[in-house]
């Protein structure tokens, strides 16, 4: 791949090493200009944001403390407040509104040139322009419109109509870009001014380039709307001399399977299942059959439809306890209700048992159980739930709850409320035994 003569050392290295160096070393400067037109054109983006927020905080300054208007109405009302310190300081609160880490840092960055712009232009009565003031001058982020780069160089095509007005030049309005057009759909060339295959130019001048679409028969290119103005035809199309390019209609050599209907489309076909009720058919649905399925008749309607099996034959399913159920195109031996198939024959389904496992008891009636002895096996809930005395527990204990809560201010209801809950406690206790 090298000549001999590379083989010499350079610096203890080969000429190859070092071509793979120099080659590598301009990857990198590449790279890292990419990196850097991408984050300059992310400031840029936050430049505008700023100044956009800065404009909206003019407005909604004016309109909270005044009223609004025009320049001279606001020298006459807002007086001082309207180049004072405290008007921008409420302005610059907002100037980054949506939080982000970026914005904050650009503004406390160039926090002095707001300022400056504050006091030198806007309250000097300047016209100037706050956009191009931080964003182009002094912060260098941005480029004016239509142009491009660290020098701002204008876009192919000029500032009037760039890349012919049928595209983007990239990196427009910032410091960052290649300043190579990208073309609308339709359009290429260095200044978009040329249509694309399957386009034709509809118009043109020195500044405009109109492209419009072929039609949808056209193989690649053509000169003129229309299916007339093909230079060739697609598949599935054919070439008429005095039509054009003429959709070739492909069901008519039947091209689908024997249980299948055609459906033609332009430029092609498409294939579809016959409803369940066709052999064959030419259609969608039971009344466009050529022939029907088993288990379905033809009227004189040309509509197959289903033949009821049981009631055209009492013979079916006769088992003890089955019935005759219809299906689309056949018939089902079912058992009866309460009963089940097993090993072909419907038995009976036994009735469900009351489970002889005991409920669990509540923790307090268990608990006194064990106290007075009483067997587990001997006491069910069954006997308890229905006791007033139970039912009567639980509900005296959520209206002491609720009392205690309505009675939480007085000292004396909270003692009384305590008084006949112990009471109440002892005569459960007693006579839940």
């Amino acid at each position: 791949m090298f000549p001999d003569h590379c083989v010499m050392a350079v610096r203890g290295r080969s000429c190859k090493n070092m071509f793979t160096f120099i080659v590598l070393t301009l990857i990198l400067f590449i790279s890292l200009s990419e990196v850097d037109s991408k984050k300059t054109a992310a400031k840029c983006s936050v430049c505008k944001d700023i100044v956009e927020n800065f404009q909206k905080g003019l407005l909604s300054t004016q309109k909270s403390n005044y009223g609004g208007g025009n320049t001279k109405w606001e020298e006459k009302s807002l007086g001082s407040y309207a180049t004072s310190e405290v008007r921008l300081v409420e302005i610059m609160e907002n100037l980054c509104n949506d939080g982000s880490k970026e914005c904050h840092s650009v503004l406390e960055e160039y926090e002095e040139l707001v300022e400056r712009y504050w006091f030198k232009e806007f309250a000097q009565k300047k016209e100037t322009d706050l956009y191009n003031y931080l964003c182009i001058e002094h912060m260098q982020v941005c480029c004016p419109n239509f142009t491009f780069g660290k020098d701002c160089s204008q876009c192919p095509g000029g500032n009037v109509r760039p890349c012919s007005g049928n595209g983007n030049c990239d990196g427009a309005g910032t410091r960052g870009g290649s300043g190579k057009c990208r073309c609308n759909s339709g359009y290429m060339g260095d200044l978009c001014n040329q249509c694309k295959d399957g386009y034709f130019e509809d118009y043109s001048n020195e500044t405009h380039t109109l492209c419009k679409v072929c039609h949808i028969s056209c193989k690649n290119t053509c000169s003129e709307e229309g299916p007339k103005g093909c230079d060739g035809c697609k598949d599935g199309w054919l070439e008429n001399e005095e039509l054009g390019c003429q959709d070739i209609n492909e069901c008519l050599e039947d091209p689908c399977n024997e249980n299948q209907y055609c459906t033609n489309t332009q430029g092609s076909f498409t294939c579809f299942s016959c409803d369940g009720a066709c052999v064959s058919c030419t259609g969608s649905g039971p009344d466009k059959c050529n022939e029907c399925s088993p288990g379905f008749s033809m009227n004189e309607t040309k509509f197959c439809f289903d033949n009821n099996e049981c009631e055209a034959d009492e013979t079916l399913c006769k088992g003890e306890n089955e019935v005759c159920k219809n299906t689309p195109g056949s018939y089902e031996c079912r058992c009866k209700s309460g009963f089940t198939r097993t090993d072909n024959v419907c038995i009976r389904v036994a009735k469900e048992t009351r489970s002889s496992k005991q409920p669990e008891l509540p923790p307090n009636l268990a608990e006194h159980l064990k106290k007075t002895g009483s067997k587990r096996k001997d006491v069910s809930w069954d006997k308890f739930k229905d006791i007033p005395s139970v039912n009567g527990h639980f509900l005296v204990m959520a209206l002491y709850g609720i009392s205690c809560r309505f009675a939480a201010s007085s000292n004396l209801a909270i003692f009384a409320l305590s008084l006949l809950m112990v009471i109440h406690v002892v005569w459960f206790a007693t006579n839940s035994r």
